[in-house]
């Protein structure tokens, strides 16, 4: 048998001493009693002291976000046609104007109007003598009969002299008559103007298109999951798209019972005044017009919740992970997350209210690293 100097041995032994020891260090560096031990191995504790900033965990109230875009539109909106034939003999339009409700905007022609008017208020006084005169010869039968009987007898008297059939037509040309001049249904401003003075109207020729511009709402799609969270009355806010800092208040005016085959339902948000220049609502309808497009945020307030900024999480084998601080130590806590507005993310399970909650430079954090708070606060975001 080969004998080995005693300095090899003691080299030997020395070596394996070694390995031993880093074994031992290996299985430090994880966390005790964690269900997932496997995961940890080989993260070395790092000697290098992190400077990191905390939170507290809290049971607050959490608003949920519910983004979506869509197009401005008029609660009153109106296109409006030509009822009759004619010639435009006054024409008020004109894209951009206001007008009053009521308020004569197209006057078409009524010439042959009212030559048929005269014809018929004619016949009507004809009709209206002989009418006269064979109710003279119905005097004495009249006497004996019951007013049901005698108003019968009027009114029969009233067609056979053609009395009746006058006023008729003299009621229909009244209507007629009022069909010649357009006005406006209801308090608005005119937009894509199509009639002009002297033009010859076809009836259904289209006009123009009035709307009000002091009540308007944004129309957007969301998805049908997120309906049973939404309300009439919740609120929400939105900014054009081609200004984003432009930020005008809403609430949920409407709903529409109705999934589409993409699985969306129409919601209609009710603008309000604009909330980053306050005092500026009455200058709403100068900044946003039908048709515009804008971004819509709905705020729907859920049930209270543990919630941690958003950063405080990472990700790690694909599964969420928080560090909290104890003992100037990070500490790695498999979580279980919720629904998330931004800012803000749900923890359902793995973490207890009242930990302090690292959020920046967790990314390379190990189990049990040092760590030094540059920065605390004591809550999240104010409800």
């Amino acid at each position: 048998m080969r004998k080995f100097p005693i300095r090899v041995l003691a080299c030997l032994l020395s070596g394996a001493w070694f390995c031993i020891c880093a074994l031992s260090c290996d299985s430090a560096a994880t966390p005790a009693g964690h269900a997932d031990n496997q995961n940890f191995t080989g993260i070395r504790v790092s000697k290098t002291t992190s400077s990191v900033t905390t939170v507290v965990a809290e049971v607050r109230l959490f608003q949920y976000l519910i983004q979506s875009n869509g197009k401005i539109r008029s609660f009153k909106e109106q296109l409006v046609f030509a009822e009759n034939a004619g010639r435009v003999t006054v024409c008020h339009a004109s894209t951009g104007a206001r007008f009053g409700s009521g308020s004569l905007i197209v006057q078409v022609d009524t010439a042959a109007i009212r030559q048929k008017v005269e014809r018929v208020k004619l016949a009507q006084f004809n009709a209206l003598r002989e009418y006269e005169s064979q109710l003279l010869g119905y005097e004495t039968l009249l006497k004996d009969k019951s007013k049901e009987q005698a108003a019968d007898i009027r009114k029969k008297l009233r067609i056979s002299t053609g009395l009746a059939i006058a006023e008729q037509e003299l009621l229909e040309l009244k209507t007629e008559m009022e069909k010649t001049m357009i006005r406006a249904p209801f308090s608005g401003i005119l937009a894509d103007v199509k009639v002009q003075a002297g033009e010859l109207l076809k009836p259904g020729q289209e006009l123009f298109r009035i709307y009000d511009p002091q009540h308007l709402l944004l129309e957007v799609k969301v998805l049908e999951s997120d309906i049973p969270l939404i309300r009439k009355g919740t609120p929400a806010e939105l900014s054009p798209v081609s200004d984003a800092e432009q930020v005008f208040g809403a609430t949920v005016a409407e709903i529409n019972p109705y999934v589409d085959e993409h699985g969306l339902v129409t919601i209609k948000l009710a603008v309000g005044a604009r909330r980053d220049q306050p005092g500026a609502g009455r200058m709403t309808e100068r900044m946003l017009f039908p048709g515009m497009n804008c971004m819509a945020v709905i705020r729907v307030p859920a049930a209270r919740s543990l919630l941690v900024p958003k950063d405080a999480v990472v990700m790690r084998s694909g599964r969420a992970v928080v560090f909290t601080v104890e003992q100037q130590k990070a500490h790695w806590h498999y979580v279980v997350t919720g629904r998330e507005n931004g800012q803000e993310i749900e923890i359902k399970e793995g973490l207890k209210p009242g930990v302090q909650v690292i959020t920046s430079n967790n990314l390379q954090l190990a189990h049990e690293a040092p760590v030094e708070v540059v920065k605390s606060a004591d809550t999240l975001l104010k409800e």
